[in-house]
């Protein structure tokens, strides 16, 4: 299973990561520094999802059509340019908060590529065999490279402000290195540019409810529930601690998922009730929204993120697995496209969510909305996607008689 290109891909993975939740630690904290306004926080959500929207039909055609690693590695340039954008931007006399987020808005448009490319590539480079346990892998590995990079941010916070970006710079160049180890993933294609082509991804989702269910849950669930864009006005306003805490808590989630995905990689046998897991792990998802909402010291606070990225983990893992396995190798990506919209839609809309009701009611209200809401959508889920929470073994089309 841990072939060249799999470490390959690995090494881009952890990179683009430790760049992209240092930077979401770093610029939330340096905006609200300079502006005082959580609005603005939620701004930063918004900027980055309109081009994923604006592109993602584009971009599952693209992925399905083009060189998954040259989509890769020009994604991977862009966001080496933009880090370097906002290196020059944090470090002018004056923040012009919007040149951020219009480089924030190229940074999206990158990853609406980025995100189909790199969902497709792993059963490009992985047996069919080994994907359940390669897609665990993967998500562990990435978590712990979400888990360094908040702390790493917080620590490159105290220690150098403005610079930390110069630093983020050079994780830009291993992405370059890791992505260009891929083999050349070349598609056999006809590349025509037809309406048809480009909703044939949609087209699959309408007619397979159980891949529709898993996007569905994640893009509702994950909008309604997510915490994570207040983080700064939690911890100054309600815990009132510095920089340090906000990389402790942005990390928690991280740590949490890492520890359950290590332990499904150990796992030997499949899961045998993927439907069922998924459903009580978002229950108690939600209600650690809840939990950290009342928390009132960084003990709790932190336990509290840490069961939610624990339970999201394994969410995240039965999902994926029912995207990557379930989809036909030939609509992968674009139906990646889709779900790499939900995705986006559901942290950067979430980040908008919780950032502008927070701005309205404070922070605390804000996460007991949420995990209240969330846990609503659960249950009504339940019945809406009936099929996916009831779901045993997750096989492959040609294996399924349905």
């Amino acid at each position: 299973m841990w072939s060249k290109a799999l470490i390959g891909l690995i090494i881009g993975r952890i990179a683009t990561t430790l760049i992209g939740s240092t930077m979401a630690v770093s610029i939330g904290w340096h905006l609200y520094e300079a502006t005082g306004e959580a609005f603005d926080l939620a701004l930063v959500g918004i900027f980055q999802i309109v081009p994923v929207i604006s592109l993602f039909l584009v971009a599952g055609w693209a992925a399905d059509n083009f060189s998954r690693k040259s989509i890769l590695l020009i994604s991977a340039g862009l966001q080496l340019l933009v880090v370097l954008a906002v290196a020059l931007l944090m470090n002018q006399p004056e923040l012009n908060k919007w040149a951020l987020f219009c480089s924030l808005s190229v940074l999206g448009a990158g990853r609406a590529f980025f995100a189909p490319a790199i969902q497709s590539v792993l059963p490009n480079i992985v047996s069919t065999d080994h994907l359940g346990r390669a897609v665990a892998a993967i998500s562990s590995i990435w978590n712990i490279a979400l888990t360094v990079g908040p702390f790493l941010a917080g620590v490159l916070l105290a220690a150098l402000d403005r610079q930390l970006y110069w630093v983020l710079i050079i994780f830009g160049l291993f992405t370059l290195g890791g992505f260009s180890l891929l083999p050349a993933l070349n598609i056999h294609s006809e590349r025509k540019l037809a309406l048809k082509d480009i909703f044939s991804g949609v087209e699959y989702l309408m007619h397979n409810n159980v891949v529709r269910g898993a996007l569905f849950t994640d893009l509702v669930v994950i909008l309604c529930g997510s915490v994570m864009a207040i983080l700064p006005v939690f911890v100054k306003d309600v815990l009132h601690e510095g920089p340090e805490t906000l990389g402790l808590l942005r990390a928690m989630p991280a740590v949490g998922a890492t520890l359950i995905g290590l332990t499904m990689v150990r796992r030997k046998r499949a899961i045998e009730r993927n439907g069922p897991l998924l459903f009580w792990s978002l229950i108690i998802f939600s209600f650690s929204i809840i939990g950290f909402a009342f928390s009132q010291n960084l003990y709790v606070a932190c336990f509290a993120l840490l069961i939610y990225g624990g339970s999201d983990m394994i969410s995240v893992v039965i999902r994926s697995s029912v995207v990557q396995i379930m989809t036909p190798d030939a609509l992968r990506g674009r139906v990646s496209a889709v779900n790499s919209l939900f995705i986006a839609s559901s942290n950067e809309l979430g980040d908008f969510r919780s950032g502008s009701v927070t701005a309205a009611v404070g922070p605390v209200a804000c996460a007991v909305a949420g995990g209240v809401m969330s846990l609503g959508i659960v249950l009504l889920f339940r019945s809406t996607f009936r099929p996916l929470f009831e779901l045993q073994k997750i096989e492959p089309p040609s294996a399924r008689q349905d």
